[in-house]
């Protein structure tokens, strides 16, 4: 098989799946806000604004940025480190919780719609093969390779 060849086709397929607006709704429910409160959900406990970035692989700037946000709405605090106080930490709220549920079961529904439109051979198709991506990815990692080479 031609694994360049078909490459390339996934690279044009990738594009015009980036043009459709509804599959851009899909890649935004993971968008910046949504990203820091699962996070912060996924964690034990406090985390600093450096590891957020760094699981974003964003600037700080950036992350600054998105906790001003969920901060406004009351759905994160920033505290001095206890240990530290030259550092900050960021902690969860009982508002993000609720809004990361939110966030889950929107994107949930969405999918779910979506998953059902593939039809059930495609869908389940579909997500063994994400679920496999997540495996190489993983493996990958575990071992201490940066790419896929």
């Amino acid at each position: 098989m031609d694994y360049l060849k078909l490459a390339e086709e996934l690279s044009g397929v990738k594009r015009q799946m980036a043009r459709i607006p509804d599959f851009r709704k899909m890649i935004e429910a993971d968008n910046g806000e949504n990203f820091a409160l699962g996070y912060l959900a996924d964690s034990a406990g406090s985390v600093s604004p450096k590891e957020i970035a760094g699981a974003m692989n964003v600037s700080s700037a950036r992350v600054a940025t998105i906790l001003n946000k969920l901060e406004s709405k009351g759905m994160v605090r920033r505290n001095p480190n206890l240990n530290d106080g030259r550092y900050t930490v960021v902690e969860l709220l009982p508002a993000g919780r609720i809004q990361r549920q939110k966030n889950i079961e929107a994107f949930n529904r969405y999918m779910a719609c979506f998953l059902e439109a593939l039809g059930p051979e495609d869908a389940a198709a579909y997500v063994r093969l994400q679920k496999k991506i997540v495996d190489i990815y993983a493996k990958n990692l575990t071992q201490g390779k940066k790419d896929l080479n």
